[in-house]
């Protein structure tokens, strides 16, 4: 009697091409392998009906695993590199980033280089970038006061064209030749 393992060996020399076992010949190979492939396939078929996503998954991970997928894996990773773009920072960010540095190496909102409440840092600073923005005058002192110097530093004509904007009046919206 031929064994489970005996069978496999031919089935795989015979699908490989390899030399067969000794005592068997290629005939005995062909006719092992259509008298397995038809029950294995109908076993298959009434799996897949029953179970369509897990025949696919196993589909996938099969063409996957045979190295049929790579060359569109390749393409889709090409494409998602090429995609990524890192967007500029705008103006009142970056002045924002440089008011939490200025924020955090003094001592107003905790000891030099933590802050304590990051919150009401955060608020202060954007409030004081935003002053900054709109052409406000600058505090008498305090922490603040360099942070909103820095802004308007980083803002540079920004600042004076929103405050232009905002000083303009009803009428000045329709008068032609208004800068």
């Amino acid at each position: 009697m031929v064994t489970k393992k005996e069978i496999y060996a031919v089935i795989g020399a015979y699908g490989l091409g390899r030399m067969l076992p000794a005592g068997s010949s290629r005939a005995a190979a062909k006719q092992t392998v259509r008298r397995l492939a038809v029950p294995v396939a109908r076993a298959g078929l009434g799996l897949a009906r029953a179970h369509p996503v897990g025949a696919a998954a196993a589909l996938g991970y099969t063409a996957y695993e045979l190295g049929l997928l790579d060359p569109g894996l390749e393409f889709a990773q090409q494409q998602v590199v090429k995609a990524k773009r890192k967007k500029p920072m705008t103006k009142f960010n970056k002045a924002v980033k440089e008011g939490m540095k200025i924020v955090r190496s003094s001592n107003s909102y905790g000891k030099k280089g933590t802050i304590s409440n990051s919150k009401k840092a955060f608020a202060a600073v954007t409030k004081a970038v935003s002053k900054a923005r709109k052409g406000a005058k600058l505090p008498k002192k305090g922490v603040l006061r360099s942070v909103q110097s820095k802004a308007k530093g980083i803002l540079g004509k920004m600042a004076q064209i929103v405050s232009k904007q905002q000083k303009r009046g009803k009428r000045d919206r329709f008068r032609i030749g208004y800068k």
